[in-house]
């Protein structure tokens, strides 16, 4: 079964064409924990009530800054209502689904695996790392190193990673809940939960499975895809996913094929 953890903070009608094509191009027991990272408290409620969507209780204003906390406060609302799952998927606002198949791909690629991420890395070294928020990691590394255990810490990239329930079991029993709060509440790291939960997965012996070549034509930080890049993908029996979709005119030829 499969678990989307959603984030999004704002235009609700946005989140119910988000949640339909979740629902089209996928297994009927799939399901999604909705948060709301955004400032106004009641986005989303009403759309999550009508459209059988889990809210979670734990959603706060994010910033590019307390981001990383959101899927934290996903696990561990699930693990502490017992709700089952098989794969926790990471799934923002500006992630759409554009083909079938995402079900048989994970149970077909990830046979001995625990995480499908893109560009896992090892940070071994603060004067060679050259991603920004590595480098504020490595400011900080006095405060996560005691956290972490270790005297490294990995990165990647959040949109569509993969985690298995049994992994994400070991990552929140290892964590130490004041601890982690009180880095929340104090870190200036910004993507924080590029580095947190693969790292994480990792101390605990996860095995990290890549995206294919073919998913990552798609599957990008920037720039935006463009609705020729869209229909592109759309033809392509192998991509089942895009990323990033913002512009409301790309969304809308989605929602409509």
């Amino acid at each position: 079964m499969i678990c989307f953890a959603l984030l999004a903070h704002e235009d609700e009608g946005a989140l119910r064409q988000q949640i339909k094509n979740i629902r089209k191009y996928n297994p009927k027991d799939a399901f999604i924990v909705f948060y709301n990272g955004g400032p106004d408290r009641d986005f989303g409620k009403k759309v999550c009530r009508e459209e059988n969507v889990l809210y979670c209780p734990y959603s706060k204003p994010l910033t590019q800054r307390s981001s990383g906390r959101f899927f934290y406060d996903v696990m561990r609302w699930l693990e502490e209502r017992k709700i089952r799952y098989e794969y926790l998927v990471y799934l923002e606002y500006d992630i759409m689904f554009v083909g079938r198949g995402f079900r048989e791909m994970l149970e077909s690629r990830m046979k001995g695996y625990d995480c499908l991420l893109k560009f896992v890395k090892k940070e071994t070294d603060p004067q060679k790392a050259t991603w920004d928020p590595a480098k504020l990691m490595w400011a900080e590394w006095k405060d996560w190193r005691p956290f972490f255990h270790l005297d490294h810490f990995f990165r990647t990239s959040s949109p569509m990673s993969v985690y298995r329930h049994g992994i994400v079991r070991k990552m929140l029993a290892g964590i130490n809940r004041g601890q982690i709060e009180r880095l929340f509440r104090s870190t200036h790291i910004r993507c924080l939960g590029e580095m947190i939960y693969v790292t994480l997965a990792k101390k605990y012996g996860a095995r990290c499975l890549d995206h294919r070549n073919s998913d990552l034509r798609y599957l990008r930080f920037r720039p935006e895809l463009t609705l020729r890049e869209v229909q592109d993908a759309k033809r392509r029996p192998d991509v089942m996913f895009v990323h990033p979709v913002k512009n409301r005119a790309v969304m809308k030829w989605i929602w409509e094929h």
